[in-house]
């Protein structure tokens, strides 16, 4: 089975929830900036994409309509 770049994106997003919490955005943005001033622009990218995935998951779950 291959996994496609935007499902791998979720998978590490909702591990890097699981690993740092609360911190997990940052964290990952933190990684991103460091990728970006090494000059690894696809790299900083992806970890770009892990921390809008990990900020949107935030909101979905914290959003008052899923509250029930």
């Amino acid at each position: 089975m291959w996994i496609k770049l935007p499902e791998a994106v979720k998978m590490y997003a909702r591990f890097c929830e699981a690993r740092y919490g609360t911190s997990a955005s940052k964290t990952v943005r933190e990684k991103a900036q460091q990728l970006k001033l090494k000059g690894d622009l696809q790299g900083h990218q992806i970890w770009i994409d892990v921390a809008a995935e990990i900020e949107h998951a935030s909101v979905t779950h914290s959003s008052p309509k899923n509250a029930q």
